[in-house]
């Protein structure tokens, strides 16, 4: 019988099925856990008792598989049920919890699978304030950094650094203006925004120092392979951040490390116990790289796609690789 791959995901991520047909391809089974399609188009049996041995079954319509069988697991993403709309809202969030409450157990009863990666590994590499602290252990230079809801440390901090700051979020935000999705994007701190602080008192935010670059550079980790690309956005809409000149304003091209910085990628990766990340670094005019995040669960098919960088078959064969 062929080991099994199990991913976990949501209905509408293509790149996981390239490569769930790339882990086929290699002869072994995969199976997609769409979460946000349990429990209503997705079924679990999970029976247990003294006289027999655990049965975990995933059932996708006449298709049931044993999921004791599963020698190692994607943890890509996590979305919410899609619940009928006519059930009674005073359950609806009995029943979320209900329905996180058994994916996690299920994903904790799988504790002989090899994770990619372990869930709690990537809920502590979300946060992005130890990130910083962990990235100068691995030895990477980082930027002055203040997040605070407090406005007089934030005109502190802009005067400490003669004007040079930027501000971010702390998780990737987005809504809907006008019918249209609008992202809240790194930006440029100006004496204008400082008289506008005062709404820090309700939602805190991220100041940073604005490093020099020559290019912004892309790493996508997997396992031991790097895959490096970077994008010169100098002089354009997306000068401080590149995403803001939208998806095709700035092309990437295949780039490198130098070997110190490798070093430094991989003693972070290390550090979190990490097989998978997406991380953001600055390449300033002087030829030093400053560290500015990992994203344990980054997007990487666009990357791929842009580069031709081999992203997807790496992933395959690191979840179908012989421990």
């Amino acid at each position: 019988m062929a080991d099994t791959v199990l991913i976990i995901t949501h209905s509408n991520d293509e790149p996981a099925g390239m490569v769930v047909e790339a882990v086929k391809a290699r002869g072994h089974d995969a199976v997609r856990f769409d979460t946000d399609r349990f429990p209503t188009e997705l079924g679990l049996v999970l029976a247990q008792g003294t006289d027999r041995p655990p049965s975990y079954l995933f059932v996708e319509g006449d298709r049931r598989v044993e999921l004791t069988t599963v020698k190692s697991v994607w943890y890509r993403r996590f979305y919410s049920a899609r619940l009928p709309p006519e059930l009674d809202e005073r359950y609806v969030s009995y029943s979320k919890l209900e329905i996180r409450t058994l994916l996690s157990s299920l994903f904790a009863a799988l504790p002989n699978a090899r994770w990619i990666d372990p869930i709690d590994r990537v809920h502590r590499a979300h946060h992005k304030v130890p990130q910083l602290e962990l990235a100068k252990q691995a030895g990477f230079t980082v930027p002055d950094t203040l997040a605070t809801n407090d406005p007089a440390a934030a005109r502190a901090f802009f005067e400490a650094h003669q004007g040079k700051v930027v501000t971010k979020m702390l998780n990737a935000i987005s809504f809907t203006d006008d019918g249209s999705e609008q992202m809240v994007f790194t930006s440029k701190v100006n004496e204008q925004h400082l008289e506008e602080l005062d709404g820090l008192r309700y939602c805190p935010a991220v100041f940073q120092e604005l490093v020099d670059k020559e290019v912004e550079l892309r790493v996508a980790v997997v396992g031991s392979k790097l895959f490096i690309a970077s994008v010169d956005s100098k002089g354009g809409a997306g000068e401080v951040d590149w995403r803001r000149g939208g998806d095709l304003a700035y092309h990437f091209t295949p780039d490198t490390l130098p070997p110190d910085v490798v070093a430094c990628v991989h003693r972070l990766m290390a550090l979190y116990g990490l097989s998978y990340g997406s991380l953001d670094i600055i390449r300033r005019p002087d030829g030093k790289h400053v560290f500015l995040e990992v994203n344990s669960a980054g997007e990487w098919a666009w990357l791929q796609q842009m580069v031709g960088l081999p992203i997807h078959e790496a992933l395959a064969d690191e979840l179908t690789r012989a421990v």
